[in-house]
């Protein structure tokens, strides 16, 4: 049990599903990058290919980046103005990693918060699931807020990789007064 603090909300961690991934990609979030996605036809003889997004080039090219989160809070919670792609791929024996994301765009979070009807039904926290084909690898759509965070389990810092454009810069939200907080019980 937690102790409440005024403008808290608590985040209900889920696991990573296939139906939480589909449900976010339904929602214009993600695009999950899984088996059987986006399929293309070609004929007999023939390759295809199509982009699923491409970046604005005023972003730069893309990169690779390799990211190691230590941080049992969301210090970096915000969108970005461009897409970006999530690779999961990583050790399941590093403490646990929560993706945080708002179930909605970046002006209607603000809105929210302005308004002050931010509720834990704004979000979904996804407890990471690596090395899954179903659902450690997918692109997080430009304007959907988002951070990570860990549950401090005494072990090494999560890590996973990142593509993103080389100028993509992060709009942080600023919550005013609002807290986000893991509920996480003792997992």
């Amino acid at each position: 049990m937690h102790k409440v603090k005024p403008g808290t909300i608590y985040l209900n961690p889920v696991e990573m599903t296939a139906d939480i991934m589909k449900m976010l990609e339904e929602k214009g979030l993600i695009y999950r990058l899984c088996p059987n996605s986006y399929l293309l036809h070609p004929k007999k003889g023939e390759t295809l290919s199509k982009p699923l997004y491409e970046c604005d080039d005023r972003y730069g090219p893309h990169m690779l980046i390799s990211v190691a989160v230590n941080s049992t809070e969301l210090s970096e919670f915000g969108a970005h103005p461009d897409t970006e792609d999530f690779l999961l791929i990583g050790d399941a024996e590093t403490n646990p990693l929560y993706i945080v994301v708002a179930l909605c765009k970046r002006d209607e979070l603000d809105k929210k918060i302005l308004e002050g009807k931010l509720a834990e039904e704004d979000f979904i926290t996804l407890r990471a699931k690596y090395n899954d084909p179903e659902v450690s690898f997918f692109s997080m759509l430009k304007d959907v807020p988002h951070g990570e965070m860990i549950y401090d389990a005494g072990s090494r810092p999560a890590s996973f990789f990142v593509t993103e454009s080389r100028d993509l810069t992060t709009d942080l939200t600023d919550f005013k007064g609002y807290g986000l907080s893991l509920d996480i019980g003792n997992k």
